[in-house]
């Protein structure tokens, strides 16, 4: 490991830290939860390091995430060569990698750590999902030879059951996702007041529209609050992945009566994603996606001091830990939804979920995590 060394530039102290990492992962574009963290952690890094990164996604939207045509396999080899050169000028002392936890990616992604460990590389993965120990994977003699001798971070303690076949307690961190902070005391106070003067209460949808992501239980949790004479919108955001899931929903739509209460309104980002959350009343995440670990979505909301309605999903049970934050529905059912929105509809403290989001969730506590755990993996 090379040691660190301070230079005077423009007539300055300034420390230029020459250990060097190599980030291999999933960037952006697309915008998913891996990709957004991963850009995060990489310009943190690259703050006190010496940072490369390789991408490792070949596609640039949701749409065409998962196909393999000649475009992925010529990015593949492409990312390979970039690795072999950076493997042998650069020489990092770390790579960092954001690895895939099944399938095909898994597989694409483990001919990168084989190449780490020809040049006998220190390897730190990441875990962005779940599968990572699934009985195909912790039954082969390959994927154990490619995890051995290495590192894991996960992001919640509950989630190291996906972990624990191929990796010890010992060689795991815990590392929570963290999001920028995009709003202010002063905005959410200017929020609250405007909320106070709407009759309807806002629920919001923010996902990809596809089953397992819990879109239909929303109609259903939306059919039975209208039964109850409740004022209410909901809007559904987020990409339209299945034509076929998208005539389901649009069906349920129509017979549930739900029109002139629910509107999807596509995919949205950035300060128009932001505005629709911030008038938001009620987060409803009823996810039962196999993959869910630690939501961006929820972090997202409880920076504007939105509640949370979800499912016992992955890890999200440690983030919504107190009932302020709103609830964790281990039955996931729409009507236990219903019970959980009744029970905190005229509790909710913004400012005090703020609050606590700052405490707990905001990037630059990530980022400072993250760099504790590379600088004692370079001891």
């Amino acid at each position: 490991m090379e040691k660190s060394y301070i230079f005077k530039l423009s007539g300055r102290d300034k420390t230029k830290v020459k250990n060097k990492i190599l980030f291999l992962g999933r960037f952006v574009p697309p915008i998913h939860g891996a990709s957004v963290m991963n850009e995060i952690y990489f310009n943190s890094l690259g703050k006190k390091f010496n940072v490369k990164k390789i991408k490792l996604n070949s596609y640039n939207s949701l749409e065409d995430m998962g196909k393999l045509n000649l475009n992925t396999i010529f990015f593949q080899v492409v990312g390979l060569i970039k690795t072999i050169f950076l493997l042998t000028f650069f020489r990092p002392n770390i790579i960092y990698f954001e690895i895939a936890p099944s399938g095909i990616a898994l597989f694409k992604d483990s001919t990168y750590v084989l190449l780490c460990k020809l040049f006998r590389r220190k390897i730190i993965f990441a875990s962005h999902s779940r599968g990572l120990s699934s009985k195909n994977n912790k039954d082969s003699k390959y994927y154990n030879f490619i995890f051995r001798k290495t590192k894991m971070i996960i992001l919640s303690e509950l989630l190291f059951p996906e972990v624990k076949a191929l990796f010890k307690t010992k060689d795991t961190y815990i590392l929570p996702n963290g999001i920028k902070d995009e709003t202010s005391t002063h905005e959410l106070e200017r929020i609250i007041s405007k909320r106070k003067k709407e009759k309807k209460t806002n629920f919001l949808f923010l996902s990809n529209m596809i089953e397992e992501k819990g879109a239909l239980d929303v109609l259903k949790f939306c059919n039975i609050i209208k039964k109850k004479k409740i004022n209410f919108n909901c809007f559904f955001v987020g990409v339209s992945l299945d034509p076929t899931f998208e005539k389901i929903w649009n069906k349920e739509l129509k017979k549930l009566r739900l029109e002139r209460n629910c509107f999807y309104l596509g995919p949205k980002y950035g300060k128009e994603k932001n505005k629709i959350i911030a008038n938001t009343d009620f987060l409803i995440f009823p996810t039962k996606y196999k993959m869910e670990c630690y939501p961006l979505v929820i972090l997202e909301a409880l920076m504007y001091g939105i509640p949370v309605l979800s499912y016992d999903t992955g890890a999200i049970k440690d983030i919504i830990i107190k009932d302020f934050l709103g609830y964790v529905s281990s039955k996931k059912t729409p009507e236990d939804l219903v019970d959980n929105f009744l029970k905190i509809k005229n509790k909710v403290n913004r400012k005090k979920i703020r609050k606590y989001f700052k405490d707990n969730y905001t990037a630059d506590k990530s980022e400072v995590a993250l760099n504790k755990i590379i600088l004692k993996e370079l001891k």
